[in-house]
């Protein structure tokens, strides 16, 4: 079960849904199993998150599913990532890639993290674990093409969360994320953006 709390409809932009930013989860606490909720990257709009660890957390029109899981102390992230076009480009299956033809994409992670970048270099997926929340941003596409973002979104009264969808008045996601690691994860594995290069 997800509730979110959305500005009426004069305050929202066309093709989102804003949720006001608020330290408060949005639900009653007796739903919450594994966290408290997810936030909307790191904008403090949260969701409750009802469904029971290891169940994914969206279902996309029916096609395509992020599953988050925590294993072994860490955060594990199982989705299957298609391009505008709604073709399979790339399966994640618990923080490794399946399929990634042309090594085109890329993924970076530590225990309680982990980022996807697209052949454009444009962040698709983060997700990050709390002591009491998972942050979650990502950009999605089912296999008709048709997109969905949820993540951090700056609206008329500041930052909170934002989920967008494409249709013909909003063809393109509008959301960008800024990048929590550092690239190509080859060479910087669990290395963050803005830490020192290691020696």
């Amino acid at each position: 079960m997800f509730l979110i709390s959305a500005l009426s409809a004069q305050r929202a932009r066309v093709g989102h849904t804003l949720a006001k930013s608020s330290r408060n989860v949005l639900c009653s606490p007796s739903l919450i199993r594994l966290f408290q909720g997810i936030e909307f990257g790191d904008s403090g709009a949260m969701l409750a998150y009802g469904g029971p660890q290891g169940r994914p957390f969206i279902t996309f029109a029916q096609d395509t599913q992020l599953t988050i899981v925590t294993e072994d102390n860490q955060v594990k992230v199982s989705t299957i990532v298609r391009d505008k076009t709604g073709a399979v480009i790339a399966e994640l299956r618990k923080n490794e890639w399946k399929i990634n033809p042309n090594n085109s994409w890329d993924r970076n992670y530590t225990a309680d993290a982990l980022e996807v970048k697209d052949p454009s270099g444009e962040i698709v997926l983060q997700v990050k674990a709390l002591r009491d929340r998972i942050q979650l941003q990502a950009k999605m596409f089912d296999s008709s093409g048709r997109g969905f973002a949820f993540g951090k979104l700056h609206g008329p009264d500041g930052w909170g969360g934002g989920i967008e969808f494409t249709g013909a008045a909003h063809p393109e996601l509008q959301m960008k994320f800024e990048p929590m690691f550092a690239y190509p994860s080859d060479s910087h594995l669990g290395e963050l953006a803005h830490s020192p290069p290691r020696s």
